[in-house]
């Protein structure tokens, strides 16, 4: 059998990797755990797995549009916020229509794209960031979806509210603007620009979201999507009928409600951001200022060898190869145990590399 050309080009994703024994602090999990609340409505729903679940994760979407101060039909619900994405691909490209993105982030835009028959334009980060104007000249005719991370994976740097804006206004009637918000929980820039505050105004932007994160619900594959109601009824077309299992829809409307946990993991992300920046600038090595839960750190040196010395040492971090940034590394928060021993860890190696 011989499968689709399209897919010949297409690179399985490559995530962080650790090894048993090792503190993984490689793929920006939380490192308090799972929402509590979480946890407990989990424990609720073991004796009702027999049950389908609902198919338009109706209690999670009211929810969500409670949290948000938006209609319920503003919301989809996903197996993870990268299904969201499958679906925007799936309902909106034609074979031979193009997306553009970032050479520098998440891969998962790349493997929406090309999965259905897309052409993936890439335009390099400029100082870290989005280049909005090498954005607008890659788009053309031939262009349907535009994928912003924003803040961006992996660098953590964002796009400003003016920058959005301008580039929104810049952009031709045919073009649907993707903005993934995975880490806006973390943000603490006054000029962020919050996608449910635009989605109602503006029919041309998606915004994607996961519980992931800061709710610390990786394992169980929830994320869901925003936007106009004419938008979510079109991408509705492309959903699965049972995507989203039991436990993760009653997960979901528990952990957003779990304000205690996340303002706990929002002050653990700031102290170990003000510690890291500490003794990162002492050390005289650059970074990218953050608003994730992550710190985009500039070795100098062969990020897979700085990846395999710290495993060595018992800690699993991110090489930045993957995505074109070989002598980058990207470090998950921690605690502040975990984040005394990244800095240890990080001084002893680049001192060896001498």
């Amino acid at each position: 059998m011989k499968i689709r050309r399209t897919l010949e080009s297409v690179k399985l994703y490559s995530p962080g990797k650790s090894r048993p024994g090792a503190v993984k602090l490689s793929s920006n999990e939380n490192p308090l755990g799972p929402s509590p609340r979480a946890l407990s409505a989990i424990t609720q729903e073991l004796n009702h797995l027999h049950r389908y679940p609902d198919g338009m994760s109706g209690d999670l979407r009211s929810a969500l549009a409670k949290h948000y101060g938006l209609p319920e039909e503003c919301f989809i619900a996903g197996n993870g916020s990268d299904e969201i994405l499958a679906m925007i691909s799936g309902t909106y490209l034609e074979e031979g229509d193009e997306v553009v993105t970032a050479v520098e982030t998440f891969s998962e835009y790349n493997f929406s794209g090309l999965l259905f028959g897309g052409t993936v334009k890439k335009v390099p980060l400029r100082e870290g960031r989005f280049d909005t104007k090498a954005l607008r000249e890659a788009v053309c005719s031939k262009t349907k979806l535009l994928f912003i991370a924003n803040p961006n994976n992996p660098t953590g740097t964002y796009l400003n509210r003016t920058e959005l804006d301008e580039l929104l206004k810049a952009l031709p009637s045919h073009v649907l603007v993707i903005l993934d918000e995975a880490y806006s929980e973390f943000v603490t820039a006054g000029d962020f620009p919050f996608g449910d505050e635009l989605i109602m105004e503006n029919k041309r932007i998606i915004v994607t979201h996961t519980f992931s994160k800061i709710y610390g619900l990786a394992g169980l594959r929830i994320g869901f999507g925003m936007a106009h109601p004419e938008i979510i009824d079109q991408i509705l077309r492309t959903k699965q009928a049972f995507n989203v299992n039991k436990l993760a829809q009653s997960a979901g409307v528990a952990a957003l409600e779990d304000r205690n946990f996340i303002e706990r993991t929002m002050e653990l992300c700031r102290k170990g951001k003000e510690y890291l920046y500490r003794e990162l600038d002492a050390m005289g090595i650059f970074y990218y200022p953050t608003q994730a839960n992550f710190l985009c750190i500039q070795t100098g040196i062969d990020s897979q060898g700085v990846f395999d010395y710290f495993l060595d040492q018992g800690m699993a971090i991110r090489p930045l190869g993957s995505f074109t940034m070989d002598k980058w590394i990207r470090y998950t928060i921690g605690t502040e145990d975990q984040n005394r021993e990244f800095i240890r860890i990080l001084q002893q190696c680049l001192k060896e590399s001498q």
